[in-house]
């Protein structure tokens, strides 16, 4: 078993395996991942991060910081968990709007689990469901105040704010912006995930290169990048222009 108590047997690491191979896979699909304040902002203790939920990616996004950055095991909950099983072992734990036993249940093994790892991470998306970027943050659905009284002692509340542009690439970039911790959710977790998503809306191209951001993930160039025909343009221009100079 691992720290956290979840299965650790051979086929439980083959699983977990071909979904990591699965997550990295999709994030090969971006060009860069870069931070904004995004040293882990609470070591030691367990964390739910709460995020916009915009494109597909974000669970990757998410995923590649919480494990793969900072090291810690992760735990996300799953509305269709039963339509992608595979990714179970890497933490997805089952979350259905019809099945209140299960989501339950899913709720108690994420509070087993950070009582028995601090350093697990429990990641969820208040909107409920996937938004459209430029209409912003919807209204938060989940009770972020009933959940935290269910889980253990000292969990700190993280916002992270995830945003996906265009900097002159084939492939986009994406930026996560995290903001400092909280003891408890407050009732100014909307307000502090709509900063995050502002700052991380904010950065540029110019930043990355000042050193204003930390690089999370490189991921492959284009063909942008990658090919140079010029050699061939002479050729082509034959091909193009019924005179060529």
């Amino acid at each position: 078993m691992r720290p956290d108590g979840a299965p650790d047997g051979l086929g439980a690491r083959l699983a977990r395996r071909f979904a990591e191979r699965t997550l990295r896979a999709e994030l090969d699909r971006l060009r860069r991942v870069v931070g904004v304040n995004a040293a882990d902002p609470a070591p030691g203790r367990p964390l739910v991060l709460y995020a916009n939920h915009h494109i597909y990616a974000d669970s990757f996004l998410l995923w590649h910081l919480v494990t793969q950055v900072w090291g810690r095991p992760m735990v996300v909950w799953m509305e269709k968990w039963d339509r992608a099983p595979l990714f179970g072992p890497v933490g997805a734990l089952p979350f259905p709007a019809e099945d209140a036993r299960r989501r339950v249940r899913t709720v108690r093994e994420t509070a087993r689990r950070m009582a028995a790892d601090p350093a697990t991470a429990l990641f969820l998306y208040p909107e409920g469901a996937m938004g459209v970027p430029e209409d912003g943050l919807g209204p938060f659905r989940a009770d972020l105040p009933r959940l935290a009284r269910v889980l253990p002692e000292g969990v700190a509340w993280v916002p992270v704010g995830i945003h996906t542009s265009w900097w002159g690439e084939q492939r986009p970039t994406a930026i996560l912006a995290v903001g400092a911790p909280r003891g408890a959710p407050d009732g100014s977790e909307r307000e502090r995930l709509e900063d995050a998503l502002a700052r991380a809306r904010e950065v540029r191209p110019g930043d990355a290169e000042a050193g204003r951001t930390e690089p999370l993930r490189d991921g492959p160039r284009g063909v942008d990048e990658r090919w140079d025909l010029s050699p061939l343009a002479p050729l082509f221009a034959r091909w193009t222009f019924r005179d060529t100079p």
